[in-house]
């Protein structure tokens, strides 16, 4: 009797859940369907344009970020185009408002409280996304005594449990952190390294003179990422990698690039935690037995950079972390937090000055008169190359302009750097309390109502009037919508330090070098061959370095 008393009840059981499934999925479906309808028509940013699934949800922001899509051998991909994708949005969506007519968009944008069409859009449920670099102050220069009024979001960076520098949210942290390394950043401590710098760049003229010369010459997409994290990491903690010197990959460079997928995918599931798991499998296999060794590494070189202090053969970042005057550091929190801050400046000035190294040389070759204009400038200035210091460099005019003009096109600031709006006016819109707001700093730049022929290079349009290469076609460009540092509290503020370097990098390849393409050069493009994820994606480029100076003569 028990037993039937028993099945009874599962089966009363079976059949009252039975019943609740259709409640349950009418529930849900209605849910959605309501959240639906309020994001398009209620919700405080509904009446700003874009596409209608990127009201709806944030499947659309995830598709244009990363283009992923998983198919039946769970391998997963990337189109790298998000910042194509977001400047064609910001003309479709912000001039036509989402298929509407014209007056229809002035009609909508003006209940929204922004003054022109194409200025912002929406891009998921929650955010926005601006053009102007009247938006680019109003959010990024937005302070209160001294603290940031629009604080980082908290999901563009990859979560290790602490911050760093670059992914700490909280305002007061990140300016006590800003603070204590904003000396490692100065101009003493440039000229305290330029003896370092000049090592790894003559290094790399020694190199170029064995290895450029031959067949189709050096791939500067390799060689760029040698000679920059060589110096990164001799800059950030006085660690010596060794890879011009070897020629050959360190662990980190290795399986850093090859990450590139993860780390993205790592912001992603911020937003989509069910899709944590998923981000694992972006790992490439050949990685994962280097990972270990890659962790511990930073751990190695951070407790080595420590014993080392007061002991070390020039001023790096890492003295402003642990100065010699103070005890060393032994609870493990602050140690992993030294790590972690190490790690994000290692990487801060590896890719932008890899970029930079392998694009200016890049858009120049693309350029044949700016490339001869800069070798003119550069030959004429020096009459050795040990004239060719940080100093005497900034002093070129040309060179400034191809540099800042590379860096108009080819930028580190790309991701849109999101914030969460305090309740503010950008650009003369409110912005409601826990708004997700943003620049395409990467549109701005290459948008025509800033620049004259914006997608080329040209040098000229930041020259002054009274250069001899000074073009009026390019005299009301507004220079301002060009931040490749980004600006405000978060602004990188190692951008001086990099353009320091770069300038002093070219200045010495072209006073000793003529260089030449190889051929299959005239296929490669930026706009096609370029991609971005967390890190930029060159494509391989040959380079020949044809000597012009006798050994005597450098």
């Amino acid at each position: 009797m028990a037993f039937l008393e028993d099945f009874r009840d599962r089966v009363a059981n079976t059949l009252s859940v039975g019943k609740l499934l259709p409640f349950i999925a009418a529930s849900t479906i209605a849910y959605f369907l309501a959240r639906a309808i309020y994001n398009l028509k209620f919700h405080p940013l509904s009446h700003y344009p874009g596409p209608k699934l990127a009201a709806l949800t944030n499947i659309w922001w995830a598709y244009i970020r990363y283009g992923l899509f998983v198919a039946f051998t769970q391998h997963i991909r990337a189109t790298g185009r998000y910042p194509w994708i977001v400047e064609d949005s910001l003309r479709r969506y912000g001039i036509q408002s989402g298929g509407h007519t014209l007056a229809d968009a002035h009609r909508r944008l003006q209940m929204a409280n922004c003054s022109h069409l194409g200025d912002v859009i929406r891009i998921a449920p929650n955010e926005l996304i601006f053009l102007t670099p009247k938006a680019a102050k109003d959010i990024y220069l937005a302070q209160d005594k001294n603290l940031e009024l629009f604080v980082q979001v908290g999901y563009d960076a990859l979560d290790t449990g602490d911050g760093g520098i670059s992914g700490e949210t909280d305002p007061v942290r990140h300016r006590e952190i800003a603070k204590k390394l904003a000396p490692a950043f100065s101009m003493r401590n440039l000229k305290a390294k330029e003896t370092t710098i000049l090592k790894h760049v003559d290094l790399f003229i020694e190199r170029m003179k064995e290895i450029g010369t031959r067949g189709k010459g050096a791939e500067l997409q390799r060689w760029s990422d040698w000679l920059a994290l060589d110096l990164s990491a001799d800059m950030t903690y006085g660690r010596d990698m060794g890879q011009l010197r070897d020629m050959k990959d360190s662990v980190l460079l290795s399986a850093t690039p090859k990450l590139n997928l993860f780390i993205a995918m790592s912001e992603i599931t911020r937003k989509f935690r069910l899709l944590t798991p998923l981000m694992y499998l972006t790992i490439p296999p050949s990685v994962w037995p280097l990972m270990p060794k890659l962790i511990r590494m930073n751990t190695e070189d951070v407790k080595t950079r420590i014993d080392r202090r007061g002991r070390t053969e020039h001023l790096d970042y890492f003295e402003q972390l642990i100065p010699a005057n103070q005890p060393v550091p032994e609870d493990k929190k602050h140690i992993y937090h030294l790590e972690n801050v190490a790690g994000q400046l290692l990487l801060a000035s590896w890719q932008p000055l890899a970029d930079q190294f392998y694009s200016l040389i890049f858009f120049l070759l693309k350029s044949p008169d700016a490339y001869a204009a800069l070798l003119e400038e550069v030959r004429a200035a020096f009459a050795t190359s040990d004239a060719i210091n940080t100093e005497s460099t900034a002093t070129l005019k040309y060179l400034q302009g191809c540099q800042r003009e590379s860096l108009r096109l080819h930028q580190a600031t790309v991701d849109g750097l999101p914030r969460v709006s305090p309740g503010a006016v950008v650009d003369g819109a409110y912005i409601p309390k826990g708004t997700i707001c943003q620049i395409s700093y990467f549109a701005a730049a290459r948008s025509p109502r800033y620049f004259t022929d914006p997608l080329s290079f040209h040098p000229d349009r930041w020259l002054p009037p009274d250069h001899p290469h000074f073009n009026p076609a390019f005299k009301d460009d507004n220079l301002a919508a060009s931040k490749p540092f980004s600006q405000g509290p978060r602004g990188c503020p190692g951008g001086p330090i990099a353009m320091a370097v770069v300038r002093l990098f070219i200045a010495k390849v072209l006073w000793q070098f003529d260089l030449e393409a190889a051929p299959g050069f005239e296929d490669l493009s930026f706009e096609k061959d370029f991609k971005w994820l967390t890190f930029w994606e060159r494509p391989p480029f040959w380079v020949r370095f044809k000597p012009v100076r006798t050994a005597a003569a450098a």
